[in-house]
């Protein structure tokens, strides 16, 4: 059993089913979600392959891919201080995944929205975001008009407040977010994209 292609041993016709000298097993299979490493917040484990640490765009967080797989229903075990809570969720995957958004676009704005996506060397590792590039993508109109709540787990607790807050707080996030449509070095605004000749 494995998380992904990549980590699996041997193919399933492989495996000995129970042969001479087999035994049936008597324990269910382990889930082939991997466990949430609580001991080290940042960062990739040892066996997380090429990773550059010295690189600008940090490397992401070993739990990143079980955090940011919406069809993960694995909840954090007794004992954690956040037992019995979703392990994937939007709020702590959009936290992991916003330093990498500078890898999924190629704006000419060297400003408000440079790009990195030729130059970080981690970008690659950070494929599990797109589900929240996917959400801060889908809109009704212009770009700012996001379409947020969900009826999925994954999206629990999401409302366009959280993100606004964000936004509000972290100035850079929203230019990299909204200014990357854009190739002018101009700060954006929301009369940007209520212009009509920005619509083309």
């Amino acid at each position: 059993y494995c998380y992904v292609a990549e980590e699996c041993q041997g193919d399933s016709d492989d495996r000995d089913p129970g042969g001479e000298g087999g035994e049936i097993p008597t324990e269910p299979p382990p889930s082939p979600t991997p466990p949430v490493d609580t001991d080290q917040p940042t960062g990739c484990r040892e066996g997380c392959l090429d990773c550059d640490p010295d690189a600008p765009l940090a490397c992401p967080r070993s739990d990143m891919k079980a955090v940011c797989d919406k069809q993960n229903d694995a909840l954090y075990p007794p004992g954690d201080p956040r037992e019995g809570t979703r392990v994937a969720n939007f709020f702590d995957c959009y936290d992991m995944c916003k330093a990498s958004f500078c890898c999924i676009h190629d704006s000419l704005d060297e400003v408000h929205s440079p790009s990195c996506s030729q130059t970080a060397d981690n970008c690659e590792l950070y494929y599990p975001c797109y589900v929240i590039w996917w959400k801060l993508s889908d809109t009704i109109g212009p770009a700012t008009y996001l379409r947020v709540e969900q009826d999925e787990p994954f999206y629990d607790g999401l409302d366009f407040e959280f993100l606004r807050e964000d936004f509000e707080e972290d100035e850079e996030f929203f230019q990299q977010l909204f200014a990357h449509h854009f190739d002018g070095e101009v700060p954006i605004t929301d009369d940007t994209f209520e212009n009509e000749a920005n619509w083309t």
